[in-house]
């Protein structure tokens, strides 16, 4: 792998950094997509560091740069999603049914659906080792977390909700 990479969308630089800033720190939703799996959410802007997600509320400190009522996209990779350890305080809890499980080898693929807006799917990555402790199965219910600094923000270009 190179020092550094240009990535380019139509013959347009979208992002040009190290290969790990590149891939933690995306530039643009596309830029996030095409370095590594993302799974992607619409949201409006609920308040200052609160995201709405169709019937879950998440906070997100990236939202700084954008304006209550705004439409934005949200990003996490498969690998953030929380599974162990995870208590009352723990921020952004999802009740989810695990709807399908692909094994990858070192870890197993999820397909989660969130029980408060059975539209919302999410992709978690589980390692073996969550995979045993947890006794993670396919149709199981399970609480998640996706931690608050995991979370990216892009723009939605749809629009603003008003």
């Amino acid at each position: 792998m190179a020092d550094r990479i240009v990535v380019m969308n139509h013959g347009v630089i979208e992002q040009v950094g190290m290969p790990a800033d590149i891939y933690a720190v995306p530039a643009t939703a596309f830029v996030a997509d095409f370095v590594g799996q993302m799974t992607f959410l619409r949201g409006t802007v609920a308040a200052p560091g609160r995201v709405l997600v169709e019937a879950i509320e998440l906070e997100v400190p990236a939202v700084r740069d954008f304006v209550v009522g705004e439409r934005i996209r949200l990003g996490f990779r498969p690998e953030e999603v929380q599974v162990r350890n995870l208590t009352p305080e723990t921020p952004n809890r999802i009740d989810v049914t695990v709807e399908a499980l692909e094994f990858l080898g070192s870890y197993c693929r999820a397909r989660l659906v969130a029980a408060q807006a059975s539209d919302l799917q999410l992709r978690a990555d589980f390692s073996t080792n969550a995979m045993r402790d947890v006794a993670i199965a396919k149709g199981q219910r399970l609480i998640v977390a996706l931690p608050p600094p995991a979370i990216r923000c892009f723009v939605d270009e749809r629009g603003s909700a008003a």
